[in-house]
C-alpha cells in the first residue's frame, strides 16, 4: 500500500508539472479545472480516500470535454488535442485503483512530455522536462518490478554506455526526414511587433526584456550605426496609426529577387537564432540579397518565413548595406496618401518644401530641426490628442522612437515625397566570447525610409534627437526614473543579471548544436565522414578488436562450475521471476516460505514445493525431484498467477 500511495504522488506530480508546462495553451478556466482536479486526487491519496468511481469519473470527463470542444475555435486544434490527453490522463488517475491499470497512464504521461517540445525549446526548460520524464520512468519501473526491487547503479550505468552512444549516433546520423503530418494552427498572441504602430506600441515594447533574436556573424560585426532590422513596413495612416497594408501582407507570400544598385557592394553574411513570435515576418539588415530555405525574400527586400514562427527559428542570410529599389509605381503612390488631420504639421512641411525641393536637403533641414529645437526623447511620453502630430510637433515635443518616425513621415508626405515608417530593432548587445548579438524586445525601433532617385533611402530622427540611442543604447539617454522601468523588480539584482547571462550563453550554445542541427548541418557532417572514412574504419575495427579480446578475457575468469543442485537449477528456471528478488544469502526454500504467508492462496502448492526441494536436495531423494518436476508442469496456471500477484504488489 505504502508502494502503491507513493506512485500515486508521483503521478500527481507528474501532471502537475505538465499543467505548468503546458500553460500557455490552455486559457485560464481551463488550467483552474485541470488545477481542481490534480489536487482534489493529491488530497484523496494523502487522506487515503477511495479513487472515484468510474462512472462518475466518466460523467465529469464528458462534461469537460463538451466544453473543450465549445471553445475549439478560439484555442486551435493543436490546443484542443494537447487538454483532451491531459483529460484523460487526470480522469485515469482520480479512477486508478489497481497498479496494473496504470500502464495507460505511463505512456500517456510520455506523450504529454514529448508535446512539450512544441511549446517550448528553451534549454532550461528541457532540463526540466527531463527530469519530469525520469520520474515518470521511475514510475515506469516501480510499476512492472516486484515491490522488493532496487535500483541497481551499475546496471543503470552500463545501460546509459550503451543508450548514449546509439542516441547521439542517431541524433547526428539518422536522415532529416520531412514531418508526416503538420502541428494544426493555434490561436496563440503574438510578440514583437504587430501590424499596427501607434504612439505608445514601441514604448511598451521596450519594456519587455526578453529576446528577440540572436545573430551570429560570418562576415564580422558591423558598426552599430548600420545594425537595422527591419521587420514591418507600415505604409497606412490613418490620422493617428500607422498599418501595414492589406496589399503588402497579400505580397509577403511571393518571392522576390531582390535588385541591387551596387554590384560591388560587399554582402554581410549572418544566422539568426529567432524567438517564436507567432508571426511570419523576420529580420534582415539592409537589402537581403539570399537566405536558406526555411526562409524567403519578400517585396521591398523584407523577409519572411513559409509559415508563423511557433518555434525557435534558424536561418541563414546575407544582405548588402544598399537602399532597398521601389518595387513598383503603386508602392510609390501608397506611400504619398494623406489622412485628414494634422493641419499645423501640413502647414510646416509646404514651408519646409519651398526652402528645400531637393528630398535629401528637406530631410537634412528636417534633422536640423529635431536637433536644434528643444525636442526630447522619453519613454513616458504625455498623451496626444486627436491631432496627435501636431500635438507632438507644436506642443508636447517629448516622444519616443515612433513619435519622431510617424511625424516625419507624415511631413515628407505632405512635402510630395513618398515615405513610409519602418518597424524593427536597432543595435543589440554584443558577446565578444560566444560570438554573437543579443537582440531583445527592448531594442524594438521605428525610423523612416523615403523614395528617391528611385530607391528608398534610410532616415533615423531619433538619431538626430538622441544620437546615443543609435551610438550606445538606450539606458544612455533615459533618465534614471525611466531606466528604472527597464530593470523593475529582480532585474536590479546584478547577481542574478550574472546567472541570467549565463543561462542564455548556455541557451545559444543549444540552439546552435541541438535546434540548429538541421538538414545542411547533416549533410556537412556526412561529407566529413566521408573524407575521413578509412580512418574511422580503422578505428572502429581497433575497438571491436580490442572490445572482444576484453570480452573473452572476463568470460574466461568470471566462468566458475555450477556446484547448485538440479532441484536448485530447476527452481532458478521455472521460477524466475519468484525467486528474482531473493538475498544472495537466504536459502531458497526459507525465501518460497515467506512468499508462501505474503500470498496465502498459494500456500498449499508453495508448501509441497518446498518439502520436494527439501528432500531432493538434503536427502539426494532422486523420486522427489522427479515428483517436484511433475508438481512445476502441473501448476502451471498457479505459477502464472502467483507471478502476476507479485508484480502488482
Amino acid at each position: 500500500m505504502l508502494g502503491q500511495k507513493r506512485l500515486l504522488l508521483i503521478w500527481s506530480g507528474i501532471q502537475f508539472a505538465l499543467l505548468v508546462l503546458l500553460q500557455q495553451a490552455f486559457a485560464g478556466w481551463v488550467s483552474a479545472i485541470f488545477l481542481l482536479l490534480i489536487l482534489y486526487r493529491l488530497f484523496s491519496v494523502l487522506q487515503a480516500k477511495r479513487p472515484v468511481s468510474l462512472l462518475l469519473v466518466n460523467i465529469v470527463a464528458g462534461i469537460i470535454a463538451v466544453g473543450f470542444f465549445l471553445q475549439l475555435k478560439q484555442a486551435g486544434v493543436l490546443h484542443f488535442m494537447l487538454q483532451i490527453l491531459l483529460l484523460a490522463a487526470t480522469a485515469r488517475l482520480l479512477a486508478l485503483q489497481h497498479l496494473y491499470e496504470a500502464r495507460q497512464l505511463v505512456w500517456v504521461h510520455y506523450f504529454l512530455l514529448a508535446s512539450c517540445f512544441i511549446l517550448h525549446q528553451d534549454m532550461v526548460v528541457a532540463v526540466f522536462i527531463l527530469l519530469v520524464v525520469l520520474a515518470n520512468l521511475y514510475s515506469h519501473f516501480r510499476l512492472f518490478s516486484p515491490a522488493s526491487a532496487r535500483l541497481n547503479g551499475v546496471q543503470l550505468s552500463r545501460a546509459m554506455l550503451i543508450i548514449l552512444p546509439l542516441w547521439l549516433a542517431m541524433f547526428l546520423l539518422f536522415p532529416r526526414l520531412p514531418p508526416f503530418w503538420q502541428i494544426p494552427n493555434t490561436n496563440v498572441a503574438s510578440t514583437g511587433l504587430s501590424d499596427n504602430l501607434d504612439p505608445g506600441s514601441i514604448e511598451k515594447l521596450v519594456q519587455d526584456d526578453s529576446l528577440a533574436f540572436r545573430v551570429e556573424f560570418d562576415t564580422g560585426l558591423p558598426a552599430r550605426q548600420l545594425l537595422y532590422w527591419r521587420a514591418r513596413l507600415y505604409e497606412d495612416f490613418d490620422g493617428r496609426s500607422w498599418q501595414v497594408n492589406s496589399w503588402r501582407k497579400d505580397a509577403s507570400r511571393n518571392r522576390y529577387s531582390s535588385r541591387i544598385n551596387n554590384n560591388n557592394s560587399a554582402v554581410q553574411r549572418y544566422r539568426i537564432i529567432a524567438e517564436a513570435s507567432q508571426q511570419s515576418g523576420l529580420f534582415a539588415l539592409a537589402t537581403p540579397v539570399g537566405s536558406s530555405q526555411n526562409v524567403f525574400i519578400a517585396a521591398s527586400g523584407m523577409l519572411s518565413s513559409l509559415k508563423p514562427v511557433s518555434q525557435r527559428l534558424s536561418y541563414q542570410v546575407s544582405s548588402v548595406l544598399d537602399p532597398i529599389a521601389r518595387l513598383s509605381e503603386q508602392e510609390q503612390l501608397m506611400n504619398l496618401r494623406l489622412a485628414p488631420g494634422n493641419p499645423a504639421t501640413e502647414q510646416f512641411a509646404h514651408s519646409l518644401k519651398q526652402q528645400y525641393p531637393q528630398p535629401a536637403a528637406l530631410v537634412q533641414a528636417l534633422a536640423e530641426h529635431f536637433s536644434q529645437q528643444p525636442f526630447f526623447y522619453s519613454l513616458t511620453p504625455p498623451r496626444l490628442g486627436a491631432n496627435s502630430v501636431d500635438g507632438f510637433l507644436f506642443d508636447s515635443r517629448t516622444g519616443f522612437c515612433s513619435h519622431y518616425a510617424s511625424a516625419s513621415a507624415l511631413i515628407l508626405r505632405y512635402a510630395g515625397i513618398p515615405a513610409r515608417v519602418v518597424g524593427g530593432y536597432q543595435g543589440g548587445v554584443w558577446h565578444p566570447q560566444q560570438g554573437y548579438l543579443a537582440v531583445r524586445q527592448r531594442e524594438a525601433h521605428a525610423w523612416v525610409e523615403y523614395l528617391d532617385n528611385g530607391v528608398w533611402q534610410h532616415f533615423d530622427p531619433t538619431a538626430a534627437v538622441a544620437p546615443e540611442r543609435i551610438l550606445n543604447n538606450l539606458d544612455s539617454i533615459l533618465p534614471d526614473d525611466e531606466r528604472a522601468l527597464l530593470y523593475a523588480g529582480w532585474r536590479q539584482l546584478e547577481m542574478l543579471q550574472t546567472l541570467r547571462l549565463q543561462l542564455m550563453h548556455l541557451d545559444y550554445y543549444w540552439s546552435v548544436w541541438v535546434l540548429g542541427f538541421n538538414d545542411t548541418s547533416q549533410q556537412e557532417l556526412w561529407r566529413n565522414i566521408k573524407q575521413h572514412l578509412p580512418t574511422i574504419g580503422y578505428v572502429l575495427l581497433l575497438l571491436l578488436i580490442v572490445g572482444l579480446l576484453g570480452g573473452v578475457i572476463f568470460t574466461v575468469r568470471s566462468r566458475k562450475p555450477s556446484h547448485d543442485h538440479l532441484a536448485s537449477q530447476l527452481l532458478y528456471k521455472q521460477l524466475a521471476d519468484v525467486l528474482s528478488n531473493k538475498p544472495s544469502a537466504q536459502p531458497i526454500s526459507s525465501y518460497l516460505r515467506h512468499v508462501a504467508k505474503t500470498h496465502p492462496a498459494h500456500y498449499e502448492w508453495l508448501n509441497q514445493v518446498i518439502t520436494l526441494y527439501e528432500q531432493a536436495v538434503y536427502q539426494n531423494n532422486n523420486v522427489a525431484l522427479q515428483q517436484l518436476k511433475n508438481v512445476l508442469q502441473r501448476q502451471h496456471t498457479e505459477l502464472r498467477d502467483l507471478r502476476r500477484a507479485i508484480k502488482n504488489t
